[in-house]
This record gives C-alpha cells, sequence and structure tokens, in this order.
C-alpha cells in the first residue's frame, strides 16, 4: 500500500499554517518554516472608499475592493505559489486546504494545474486557531464525508 503524503493548509487572508500529515491519519505535524517569509496581510484599511458629492446628501462607492481585500488576495496567491514549490520540492500525494470561502476560492484559482490535480478534501471555514488534534478530527471527517 503506497503512504499518502497530504499538506494540510489552514489559512486567511492575512495568516496560513502548514502542516503535514505523513501518512493517512497520522498525526499532523505543523511546518511553520514553510510560511516564513510570505507577507502576511498587511493592509488595514476598512470598507470601500466612497466619494461624496459637493451638493446633496447622496454618495458614490469608489473601487470595488478595498486595499485590505488586495492584500488579501496578494496574499493568498503568493501562499498558492509556496504550496506548488513545496508539493514539488515535498512530494505531496495530496493537498487539503481549509479556509473561509472568499480565500478557499482564491487559493484553489491559484494553484498550478500540476497542484490542483492532488487537491483533496477541503472545507470553507475559519480554523487558523484550531488545534492540531482538532485539525486531524477534520481531516478524518472530510475524508469519510468524501468518499462515496
Amino acid at each position: 500500500m503506497q503512504v499518502q503524503r497530504c499538506l494540510l493548509v489552514v489559512a486567511d487572508g492575512r495568516r496560513a499554517r502548514l502542516f503535514e500529515e505523513p501518512s493517512r491519519g497520522a498525526a499532523l505535524a505543523e511546518r511553520p518554516g514553510w510560511v516564513e517569509g510570505l507577507a502576511q496581510g498587511l493592509a488595514t484599511a476598512k470598507g470601500r472608499p466612497r466619494v461624496f458629492q459637493r451638493f446633496g446628501n447622496g454618495s458614490h462607492v469608489g473601487e470595488t475592493d478595498s486595499p485590505q481585500g488586495r492584500s488579501e488576495d496578494r496574499f493568498l496567491k503568493d501562499l498558492a505559489v509556496r504550496i506548488g514549490d513545496l508539493v514539488m520540492r515535498e512530494r505531496f500525494d495530496t493537498v487539503a486546504l481549509i479556509a473561509p470561502p472568499k480565500a478557499l476560492g482564491v487559493l484553489r484559482a491559484a494553484l498550478r494545474p500540476a497542484v490542483a490535480s492532488r487537491l483533496g478534501p477541503d472545507e470553507a471555514a475559519e480554523r487558523c486557531e484550531d488545534r492540531p488534534e482538532d485539525l486531524r478530527a477534520v481531516l478524518r471527517r472530510l475524508r469519510e464525508e468524501a468518499q462515496p
């Protein structure tokens, strides 16, 4: 039977945690060195910029994406590149993603095809603060749900 090494990525638009599962069902080992050097969500501006008319009380929404949103997208795209490098260098068989819905979509879209083909289960949830033991249980549940 082949050992299934899995890279578990737990992220949001500001931070990421990467875990190695050396074989299916084994304990997760967090690898903080694998995220070193990523610019973690730097923008702090909240909301959309607005333009107010000089006369009257109307307002118009400016750009559709905030500086914080652009910073988070940039972080997630950089993370996708890092994931691709790790998958190839460390020879992971599968990649599991856990991130809020928007972050999950950005990550999926930014992954290289060779990495996207290795995607395993994923979950749209905020779990960056979860303990490795809890994440292991989530990963097990996701795999069980994915089986027919």
